[in-house]
């Protein structure tokens, strides 16, 4: 699993974007459970399913969420661990870099703001739309 990192400002890779904006900067001290960083082929990945950067941060965010929804909570000698808390930060990230850059897995498993055709309107991006 190849790691790479270089806040070298005068010629930034898209990945140095991303793993700078999700806190994976540093090699086996990453941000999934464990410690775990994504690798240079899993981010690559996402740039090509996502397109941008900005929107691969927002699935960087959504696969970070996953990762620690999963693990279980704790509670011992009056010390409490819960997973899910940290799942939900994640996930709130997700939410507003997707709200900011759209994107998204659809049906296809492409990446695209949907345009709703309904009665009402025909040029609202979804992700417009407040809940």
């Amino acid at each position: 699993m190849a790691f790479t990192y270089s806040p070298d400002v005068n010629s930034p890779e898209e990945r140095d974007y991303v793993r700078f904006h999700i806190g994976d900067t540093v090699e086996n001290s990453g941000p999934l459970p464990e410690a775990v960083n994504f690798s240079d082929a899993e981010i690559a990945l996402i740039l090509g399913e996502e397109g941008t950067w900005q929107r691969t941060v927002a699935a960087c965010f959504e696969r970070l969420a996953s990762a620690w929804f999963i693990l279980p909570s704790w509670q011992a000698d009056g010390l409490s661990v819960s997973s899910s808390h940290t799942g939900k930060n994640f996930a709130d990230q997700a939410a507003v870099w997707r709200k900011r850059y759209g994107g998204g897995i659809g049906v296809t498993g492409h990446s695209r703001s949907v345009i709703r055709v309904d009665g009402y309107s025909d040029d609202i991006a979804s992700d417009e739309i407040d809940d």
